[in-house]
């Protein structure tokens, strides 16, 4: 995940989704949480608030988790080859 959010970061994104699919995701959430820790005001009080609704209605954090353990379980049971050359770097 760590590589493939330096990829984006540099503008590969064919590179950062083949290294690994949640890693837009990972960004993004990324961003959010940085704004929500040194913003301060009436707008990231809004998005805080619109946050915690969602996850409350919707339940996505629990999703994404449930996503990320079965992408992380597909890879390494049918993609091996793969999954050791990701580990060896």
């Amino acid at each position: 995940m760590t590589r493939a959010t330096v990829f984006m970061f540099r503008g590969n994104w064919k590179e950062a989704i083949t290294m690994h699919a949640f890693a837009p995701l990972f960004l993004v959430a990324l961003t959010v949480i940085a704004f929500a820790t040194v913003g301060s005001g009436p707008g990231i009080d809004r998005m805080i608030a619109k946050t915690e609704a969602l996850e409350r209605h919707t339940g996505i954090t629990l999703i994404l988790l449930g996503g990320l353990i079965l992408y992380w379980l597909a890879r390494l049971l049918f993609l091996q080859t793969a999954f050791v050359r990701l580990i060896q770097g």
